[in-house]
This record gives C-alpha cells, sequence and structure tokens, in this order.
C-alpha cells in the first residue's frame, strides 16, 4: 500500500490532471487518500451521484452557487455540474470522485474534463477518479494516468485477523490459539479478498471453533470461488483429495512439498523467487489430474481451471482481450493454482507452418506472463502427448521442472488398490492387495479404478460382499491403454526418459527386483521381505541434485575420509589403486564409514542396467558425483572381478555394455579407474542413483 501512495503523492505534487483509481475498496482507500492529503496539506472534497459534493463549495467560495444549466439554457447532468464548478474551488485542492465510470460514456463529460485539464495545472488540482474500473477514456490518455489500488497484504490482513479475535473475545467466544505457521497459513489464504471480504470469511470459517483445522483453509479457500464465477473462461475446482489420495509419486510429491515452502514469508525474506509452476506429462489416467488437485490443496490455493480453447473468438482482438481478462483475474486471486487441462490440444498446431496466428500470440503473451508474473501464481499444465507441445513451453525458465508420470509399478498399484477398496466403504486388510497387484501390471490408474468400481457394482447386483475372486475378474475383463496404444506408450517414454524427471522410477526395473524378492521369499517359506532383498520403492535420483563435497589437499585417502571428505577420499583411493571394482571399494571405505544401505547405481539413460546394489546414500551419491564430472571413469569388466556376484538380486551378467538398450534388467560389473579408456562411451558418463526403501 504505501508504494502506491507514494506514486500517488508523487502525482499529485507533480501536478498530475487526472488519476484514475481501479478498486473495490472504496472506503478503504477513502480513509488513506484522505490523509494523504493532509499529509502534502491539499483540500479534499469527494463526490458522489447521490450526496453531491462534500464539503459543497458554498461553504468554500461565499456567495458560489450551483448552476444546472450551460451558459445557452441546456440541462446538464449532475456530473458536468460538477465539473463546471472545479474552477471556482480555492487552489490546492484534490477532488476525489466516486463511481464516475458511467458518467464517462457522455462525450460532453469527457469533452468538459479535456477542457478542465488547463485549470487543473494551472490550480494545482488534481482529480482522483475512484471505481471498480481504471478504464480511460481514448480522449483523456495523454492527460491522465490509470493506477490499480492493490488488495490487502499481509500485515493489512493481520489487523483484521487481530481485530477479530479481539472481538471474538468480547463476545465470550473460545480463544485460539496460533503458532506462526498457522498464521501465516492463514493470512496467505486470505489475499486476493478485499479487507471486509477477508474478516467475513474468517468470521465464517472461525464459527464455533477452538482451534485451526484443516476444513479452516477448506473454507477460506471456497470463500474465493465466487470471484471467478463471473468469468466463462476459469472454472474453480473443489479440493477434495490430497496426497494420500495419490497412490506412489513419491518423487513429484517431495518436489511439491519443498516448493510449497518457497511461498512461506521466510522465503520471501531470504530472497527465494516464488515457483512458477510444473509441467506433467504422462500417460492417460495415472493421476495428473489428481495430482494437480492434490498440489493446490497441499499448498492451500484455490485451483482455477483454464481451458485453453475458450479464449478464441472470432472477433478482432477478443481472444487477446480474453487472456489478459484471465491473467489480470489470477493476479487478483493470488495466491492462486492455474491449472491448464492437456495443454496440448489447447496450443495444438502452434510452431508448424501455416499455424494459427492467433493462438501463437496467445501462447507467447502466455509464456511472457509465466515468466515475468509478480503475482503468486502457480502454474500446473498437464499433458498426455508432446507431439502437440510447442517447443517454447518446454524450455526451461518457463516451468520449474518437467515431469513425466510412468504407469505405476507393483508398490504404486498396492497403494491404488488400496485406496479405491477404502473408497468403496471396504476392508483393504481383508483382500491380497499383492495378488491384486501382480495381475494388473501395465494398467494405470484410472483402470484400476475402474476394475474395483466394476466389482463393487456386481458385487450389489449379486447381493453379497465384494470377494477376491471378483477383483481379480474384473482386473482380467479390463483392456488396459498400454495394450491398445502400446507404440504410442512405449515412444512416450523414450522421448521422456531423457528429456523430463520420474515422477516415479523405472517400472519395469523395479518389478523385477520385486519379483526377485518375492521368488526368494517363497524359497524361504516367508512372505515377508527378507533382509538382503531389494524391495520396497525405488527412487532414481539425477545427478544433478546431488551436492559435491568439499575437497581438500590431504595426503591419504584414509585421512580424508576420517575428515568426512567423502568425494576427495573416494577419488584418491581410486587414483591410489589405479583401477578397484565396486565390491573392494565397498570393502575397503568400510573401516572409515558406513557403506552398506538401500541404496544402488544404474545407467541414467538405461536403468535396466544395473552397476551395483547394497550401497549407503554417502557412498552411491559422490560415486555418482565423480562420474558426471568425470573424475573417475567407468571401465567394463568380467565378472571374476566380482567373485560373490551382485548382492541382493540374481541378474544376468552382462560381458560388455550392448550396443541397444537391455531388453530386460541385467547386471554390468564395472571397474572405477581416473584413467578414461581409449573410447569413451557417453553411456557410461551418465549415471544415477536409485534408492530401495523396505
Amino acid at each position: 500500500m504505501s508504494d502506491v501512495l507514494d506514486v500517488i503523492r508523487e502525482r499529485v505534487l507533480c501536478r498530475f490532471p487526472i488519476l484514475f483509481l481501479s478498486t473495490w475498496e472504496e472506503e478503504r482507500w477513502e480513509s488513506e487518500l484522505a490523509s494523504l492529503a493532509l499529509d502534502i496539506d491539499r483540500g479534499l472534497v469527494t463526490w458522489t451521484a447521490t450526496g453531491g459534493a462534500l464539503p459543497p463549495l458554498e461553504e468554500l467560495v461565499t456567495g458560489a452557487g450551483r448552476s444546472t444549466s450551460d451558459t445557452n439554457g441546456r440541462p446538464v447532468s449532475q456530473a458536468e455540474a460538477f465539473l463546471a464548478q472545479i474552477r471556482e474551488y480555492p487552489r490546492d485542492h484534490v477532488f476525489l470522485l466516486k463511481d464516475f465510470h458511467p458518467w464517462l460514456k457522455d462525450p460532453l463529460v469527457v469533452r468538459r474534463l479535456r477542457d478542465l485539464v488547463p485549470t487543473l495545472v494551472a490550480q494545482n488540482k488534481t482529480l482522483l477518479i475512484m471505481g471498480p474500473t481504471g478504464n480511460v477514456p481514448l480522449e483523456l490518455v495523454r492527460d491522465a494516468m490509470a493506477i490499480e489500488l492493490p488488495l490487502p497484504g499481509l500485515s493489512e490482513l493481520h489487523d483484521e485477523l487481530q481485530d477479530l479475535m479481539i472481538q471474538r473475545q468480547h463476545q465470550g467466544e473460545s480463544a485460539i490459539t496460533l503458532n506462526q505457521k498457522q498464521e501465516e497459513r492463514l493470512l496467505k489464504t486470505l489475499l486476493g479478498l478485499t479487507t471486509k471480504q477477508a474478516r467475513l470469511a474468517l468470521s465464517r470459517a472461525l464459527l464455533g471453533r477452538r482451534e485451526i483445522e484443516e476444513a479452516v483453509f477448506d473454507l477460506l479457500i471456497s470463500e474465493k470461488k465466487h470471484m471467478v464465477q463471473g468469468s466463462e473462461l476459469l472454472e474453480f475446482q473443489g479440493l477434495a483429495e490430497g496426497a494420500a489420495d495419490i497412490g506412489g509419486l513419491d518423487a513429484l510429491k517431495d518436489w511439491v512439498r519443498k516448493r510449497a515452502e518457497a511461498f512461506s514469508e521466510r522465503a520471501r525474506e531470504q530472497g527465494i523467487p516464488s515457483p512458477k509452476g510444473v509441467l506433467l506429462l504422462g500417460v492417460q489416467g495415472c493421476g495428473k489430474s489428481l495430482t494437480a488437485r492434490a498440489i493446490a490443496r497441499m499448498m492451500s490455493f484455490p485451483l482455477v481451471r483454464l481451458d485453453v480453447a475458450m479464449l478464441l473468438s472470432g472477433e478482432t482482438g477478443k481472444s487477446e482481450k480474453n487472456l489478459r481478462d484471465v491473467l489480470s483475474l489470477m493476479e487478483m486471486i493470488a495466491p492462486a493454482v492455474l491449472w491448464l487441462d492437456e495443454v496440448e490440444k489447447g496450443f495444438a498446431g502452434v510452431g508448424e507452418d501455416g499455424g494459427d496466428t492467433t493462438m501463437m500470440r496467445l501462447l507467447g503473451r502466455f509464456l511472457t506472463w509465466m515468466q515475468e508474473k509478480p503475482a503468486p501464481v502457480f502454474v500446473v499444465a498437464t499433458a498426455n502427448s508432446v507431439t502437440g507441445l510447442p517447443p517454447e513451453m518446454l524450455r526451461r525458465g518457463r516451468f520449474d521442472e518437467l515431469f513425466f508420470v510412468d504407469l505405476p509399478n507393483f508398490h504404486e498399484r498396492k497403494q491404488i488398490l488400496a485406496i479405491h477398496i477404502r473408497k468403496r466403504g471396504l476392508d483393504a486388510t481383508k483382500f491380497d492387495i499383492g495378488e491384486l497387484a501382480e495381475n494388473c501390471e501395465g494398467y494405470s490408474g484410472a483402470e484400476i479404478e475402474q476394475a474395483v468400481l466394476t466389482a463393487v457394482v456386481e458385487a450389489f447386483n449379486s447381493g453379497g460382499a465384494v470377494t477376491q475372486k471378483q477383483l481379480l475378474e474384473s482386473l482380467e475383463d479390463t483392456v488396459p491403454l498400454s495394450v491398445t496404444m502400446e507404440e504410442k506408450i512405449f515412444q512416450l517414454r523414450e522421448w521422456a526418459r531423457t528429456r523430463c524427471r520420474a515422477a516415479t522410477p523405472d517400472s519395469r526395473l523395479l518389478q523385477m527386483l520385486e519379483d526377485e524378492q518375492r521368488r526368494k521369499a517363497e524359497e524361504a517359506g516367508d512372505d515377508d521381505e527378507t533382509e538382503d532383498a531389494p524391495g520396497g520403492v525405488l527412487n532414481l535420483f539425477d545427478d544433478e541434485d546431488l551436492e559435491p563435497d568439499d575437497e581438500d589437499n590431504a595426503i591419504t585417502w584414509q585421512t580424508l575420509l576420517r575428515d568426512g571428505q567423502v568425494r576427495a577420499g573416494l577419488l584418491e583411493l581410486i587414483a591410489d589403486r589405479g583401477s578397484i571394482s565396486l565390491a573392494d571399494l565397498q570393502s575397503e571405505v568400510g573401516s572409515f564409514m558406513e557403506v552398506e544401505g538401500s541404496f544402488g547405481l544404474a545407467l541414467r539413460n538405461d536403468p535396466r542396467i544395473v552397476l551395483w546394489l547394497g550401497l549407503s546414500a554417502d557412498v552411491a551419491a559422490p560415486l555418482a558425483r565423480l562420474v558426471t564430472d568425470r573424475k573417475i571413469y567407468l571401465h567394463p569388466t568380467t565378472g571374476a572381478d566380482y567373485p560373490h556376484g551382485l548382492p541382493g538380486a540374481s541378474l544376468p551378467c552382462l560381458p560388455a555394455l550392448p550396443d541397444s538398450r537391455c531388453e530386460r534388467p541385467s547386471w554390468l560389473p564395472v571397474s572405477l579407474s581416473i584413467d578414461p579408456p581409449e573410447f569413451v562411451d557417453e553411456r557410461l558418463t551418465r549415471i544415477a542413483r536409485m534408492q530401495l526403501n523396505r
């Protein structure tokens, strides 16, 4: 608020004749403008169509009177009459005209304003035309300036919250104790509302409550719904689903949680920029739309869906105006999440020869807004295909991250089955979820949900309870999209493998490891997971996320490891040995630090090629970074260098790196050296960690 008041103060002192002030908070800003006029030693006159001028001209100038007709005897409107009297007011005055915009449609009123401009400048007077719209008539563009008065910020909303708490105490209601995090979340949820709206929304949300619950934030978010009801282009979405309703996608969930913290006041004070958004690319029915709703709920922001195709209009310039209105409305209700569903269809044809020029302009304007928007609007774009996505949208800087949402793996299918079984009022523990998950490999989350629903309907028609057999039969009768569109899904996976961050790990590698785990458990006669068997969730970590350790000039690798300089110690050890296998490295380092754990290493461009398993994170991460930085090199070797084989899994051993992608998960024995091979295979210069959480 102070910044805008400074702008108005400067303009008035510099004798700007007319300022158009756009706001819905008339009472709040009238008080601020009155204080401003007093500070700069200006008289203030307010005018409304119902009450006229206050104070009237008669009180300021002796003998002055009102005129209801011009010199030709023509009756004049109230607005014209007041404008005609402004010359008679004393110098150094500010005139606040409320809801004057309807009179601006009268060409005579506009003409009087233009005639009045020289007088205003000469007499050091300024007209402040305040209303819900700040549109300046074309005739006044060179003489006037439009200023949008902002909605209340955190400090103003904090005052409203404190006043409401005091009022609750006076009314005998229960006191509510807020911690700092709850208060900040509460105030951020109110951003985008006027002070009156915020006070009423808080009163409603806190009515009869003794503590802050999640329902309070849901009620506050719903108060913003009516702000987009007048727009045919935006659709307010409910937030019934949360992160717990999504099976798997742990990497994506963790990323969203961290980005949500970046909207906090603490992050703003430290200069952390607000996140721009995320693009979710993936197979149909794998939870992208559900994730968009969960993101909004995790951030406590309202979710607004935009259908890009609705922006188009046959009227010249109307499409661009629609987009401007949409973006302006989003900034007004911010913080918020803007959801662009199936964005590849909305911007289809952009970038092609002979493409729609209007859509190209819309895309350019939207991308510019994403790059420069000051308001905290988080954009979630979902897409099922890459063929229709314009390349400009994929450039880094538009979105904070591009995630690929693949078909759920075994572990995720178990979660999805349990979620939908519970949603139907059934006890998930009474079913063999593992058997069901095995029988729906290649199914999307939507297909699994539909299969569960079909079984529930069949049980209802037969008059009995849902059985394991009915669920299995329902899954068997379902033909998944991965079968009917196998080629397209394969192409999508191949495109996203090196271009997008995985929201879930490579399902084929995970499935193999889980099958191996279950096979070993069955051989041991135990259905529970064994301690040394890989299982659970597999997470691949891109080596760019790894933070390198500080290096030192220590002489021995043992000293470096004792000092906690793992990366430098590993490099010194490999240099000292000349060449060393991963098994020997793990054995050597084991005397100085924890080396065994749930991490492994795999080739990043083909995760089915496993290098090693059973490493601790403290060893796996520095090794991945050393390889990526080309401080050390991988040399394919024979299995003879690994007398005990690959720990934790029985995989076929590759004698050398294959020319094409592996058909099945395999183990590639390698040795580590600081000397590069004669011919460097780029596939061996990018490796990723994988985590097996038991």
